[in-house]
């Protein structure tokens, strides 16, 4: 096993960003989705009744954070003991790319100075088998905590969620708005992540090192897209190198990630657990970092020609070979599940009536008995879940180009977008290249004008994303 500093220099190597993700349970475990988040938390103006577990307790707790703040065993000690005292066995858990003094380090979603984005991803798989009721209302609950705590602005905030109000989060416009932030994120930038919704594990397709017995469970563990049963679901794979690998140094990314099986989806290498007691539980995973590096080289990354041995030969003991063997392996096998639905972007509507949810949320099916959460809500392995409250959502008002996010931002709560104000930013490709004149993504090109045009109205926004998601996925 490597030493520290080596292990250190290693997940630098491997993760140049700063980042960390707070899970709502353990890989093998499931996170509840509650009917009445009242019963769990006490939130100012929630956007509905329903909500996660995880998500309602944890804002429930950053709300009441006293005036010095909490470290980052505070905040871990304090959410297990929320979940449990409502009657939830879920423990969630802190994994991070970088080793971390919990109890000294002020817990904080922002980290450096520079521009402060999100994307925010909320499924209730209206319609489908395995439906949930919370997931909107998190996501709505959640923008307003970054907005109002952590002066994230509307323009730099990406929302997909599944009504009729919002861009639908369908595997490639989850991967886009992610890869969004990777390309515009610079050292001193902020990134946020927040994922309500299903999450599973599916046996390995190419990443023989899980197959062989390495990593924390010998599985793959998945986000699911509205448009899973179509496109696939998502891979810690492709979170990994699409996400979090190319994510620059010096950025700060926080993750939360409200799912079941969701403790290692990001394979981070620290992990941190919040024992009964109240104490932290610290691991050092070299399997982690080892898998790690292997879906680095499959993805055809070639490790550093020193530093790397141990981590070389972990592997090689596992999926047998040279490491030069594997380079490249799993390019194809993430392009069958780029293309595998390629009509046009779906709505909401054409994952109704059964077409949505499997009855496999992980390689044990249904579980028959979901952990005996009594509250009504189901769980996020597998819903079950009534549908509940909240809004619709807010709309979309459009206005001048912003140079920050530059892409996808939102503006006004004015669905038609007569408001105009600082919205939709860009993402236009002045010139044909990435960044124009506004330092953002722009949408020159598309939209028809120049960077610093007002906007368009809202009714060719969804237009407008298809056509730049199907530009995007041409290159890849």
């Amino acid at each position: 096993m490597a030493s520290t500093d080596n292990f250190h220099q290693q997940a630098v190597d491997l993760i140049p960003a700063t980042v960390r993700m707070i899970s709502g349970c353990h890989s093998e475990q499931t996170s509840a989705d509650v009917s009445n988040v009242a019963s769990v938390a006490h939130l100012p103006s929630p956007a509905g009744r329903a909500g996660g577990a995880c998500t309602s307790a944890l804002l429930d707790i950053l709300h009441r954070a006293p005036p010095g703040g909490l470290s980052f065993q505070d905040l871990l000690g304090r959410l297990r003991q929320h979940l449990a005292g409502a009657g939830f066995e879920q423990v969630p858990q802190l994994t991070s790319s970088r080793s971390l003094d919990v109890g000294r380090t002020p817990f904080h979603l922002v980290g450096g100075g520079g521009q402060r984005r999100a994307v925010l991803v909320g499924i209730n798989y209206r319609g489908q088998s395995g439906e949930l009721s919370g997931c909107h209302n998190d996501v709505f609950n959640m923008k307003k905590y970054i907005m109002d705590v952590h002066g994230f602005h509307e323009r730099n905030i990406i929302v997909l969620v599944d009504d009729t109000s919002h861009p639908v989060p369908t595997r490639h416009r989850i991967i886009a708005a992610l890869e969004a932030l990777v390309s515009n994120s610079v050292a001193g930038d902020n990134v946020y992540f927040h994922y309500s919704g299903h999450g599973g594990l599916l046996a390995p397709e190419a990443n023989l090192f899980k197959l062989g017995g390495g990593g924390d469970d010998g599985y793959d563990e998945t986000l699911y897209p509205l448009d899973h049963t179509r496109a696939g679901q998502i891979r810690d794979y492709s979170l990994f190198n699409r996400f979090v690998r190319p994510m620059a140094a010096g950025v700060t990314v926080t993750c939360v990630m409200d799912c079941c099986h969701s403790g290692s989806v990001l394979d981070l290498p620290y992990s941190f657990q919040p024992t009964p007691g109240g104490g932290i539980r610290s691991v050092r995973n070299f399997d982690s970092l080892s898998n790690l590096a292997f879906l680095y080289v499959l993805a055809g990354g070639l490790l550093p020609p020193s530093g790397f041995g141990d981590v070389a030969a972990h592997i090689g003991d596992r999926v047998g070979g040279d490491m030069s063997d594997y380079t490249g392996a799993g390019i194809a096998a993430e392009a069958q599940d780029d293309e595998a639905y390629e009509g046009g972007d779906p709505d909401v509507g054409d994952f109704a009536d059964g077409d949505g949810a499997p009855d496999d949320f992980g390689p044990g099916g249904v579980p028959e008995d979901p952990g005996g959460y009594e509250m009504g809500g189901g769980d996020r392995g597998f819903g079950g879940a009534e549908t509940g409250g909240g809004e619709a959502g807010e709309g979309y008002g459009m206005g001048e180009g912003d140079p920050g996010f530059g892409g996808f931002g939102m503006g006004t709560r004015d669905v038609e977008g007569d408001d105009g104000g600082p919205g939709f930013g860009g993402f236009g490709m002045a010139g044909g290249e990435m960044g124009g004149d506004d330092g953002g993504f722009g949408m020159a090109d598309l939209m028809g004008g120049d960077d610093n045009d007002p906007g368009v109205d809202c009714d060719c926004l969804i237009d407008s994303i298809n056509t730049l998601l199907e530009t995007t996925g041409d290159e890849e």
